[in-house]
């Protein structure tokens, strides 16, 4: 997959994951999350050597320094701090990291840029089914040392966040073949106030006519457009700013596209041999209010 649709994303996002929230929380989908890796990093090795796989603004980096400030406090953060702990993407990540033992790697998950037998955990977040997954995990297994483990947590097919993200996609889409999104294009529209009752117009015909479902992602898109009719810009400078907001939009169906295909991989994953290199392997599932928000898989060398 193509990591032209997050290069810039990473570069602008203001969260760790690729989510309006972090996973810090205490209830809801977000909290079984956090609660499955506070788990997971109880049982990491003294002085670990830890590789985060399609690791983003680094959200298991950031969970993980949650964790030990927790841990200190019960006077237990020495026996679970990491010698090293490696963000890796195959986008250029710039984010700042909070300890100098935590680091962003830009490389290609399929030739992991380090030596056999070397790394004592490798994890991954919504990341390492953007992969081949196959591929990766074979060097997952040589970079891993004996007795290393890997944890996995993966896109859903079943999920609510793949569900929501083929509804996003459909709005987006339909928004997409409005001239408002495309410099105006074949639209006469001469001053700013014309502008703004053009764009009005349009909104309320795809809120009106979009399933309930879809009614929220309209509206983001409006909110959107309603803060670029806000500033003072000129007429063109706002017709740039709406096409800018189009091609955003276009990227983010992109990485929306790609979520879908990564959560049919994991599906596919399952019902295939992922032990070559591994002693063993386990999946299950993250669930929230009985419904599946991810796969996980666990192995070990």
């Amino acid at each position: 997959m193509s990591a032209t649709p997050w290069q810039s994303y990473w570069q602008s996002h203001a969260t760790h994951n690729s989510f309006m929230h972090e996973y810090e929380a205490s209830d809801g989908p977000y909290g079984v999350i956090e609660q499955y890796w506070q788990s997971v990093y109880a049982t990491f090795p003294n002085d670990a050597v830890v590789v985060d796989l399609g690791a983003g603004n680094g959200a298991l980096s950031h969970l993980y320094c949650q964790f030990l400030s927790s841990a200190s406090s019960h006077s237990t953060c020495a026996s679970h701090a990491c010698h090293l702990w490696h963000n890796v993407d195959y986008a250029h990540i710039t984010a700042p990291t909070l300890h100098p033992w935590i680091s962003h790697t830009q490389a290609d998950m399929h030739e992991l840029p380090f030596a056999d037998n070397s790394v004592d955990v490798i994890v991954s977040m919504y990341g390492i089914e953007y992969s081949d997954v196959t591929r990766t995990l074979t060097q997952a297994a040589r970079v891993l040392k004996p007795d290393g483990q890997c944890v996995l947590v993966m896109h859903h097919p079943k999920s609510v966040i793949t569900a929501q993200s083929k509804i996003t996609i459909a709005v987006i889409n339909a928004m997409l073949q409005e001239p408002m999104l495309n410099g105006l294009t074949g639209v006469n529209i001469d001053n700013v106030d014309a502008l703004k009752r053009y764009c009005l117009q349009i909104l309320t015909t795809h809120l009106r006519q979009v399933p309930e479902n879809s009614q929220e992602d309209v509206k983001l898109i409006g909110q959107n457009v309603f803060n670029i009719l806000q500033s003072n810009d000129a007429l063109l400078g706002l017709i740039q700013q709406l096409n800018l907001l189009g091609q955003n939009m276009a990227a983010h169906a992109q990485r929306l596209v790609q979520q879908i295909e990564a959560a049919q991989q994991v599906a596919q994953l399952q019902s295939i041999d992922v032990k070559t290199g591994f002693t063993h392997s386990n999946f299950s599932s993250l669930e929230f209010d009985d419904s599946p928000i991810a796969t996980t898989m666990l192995a070990g060398k």
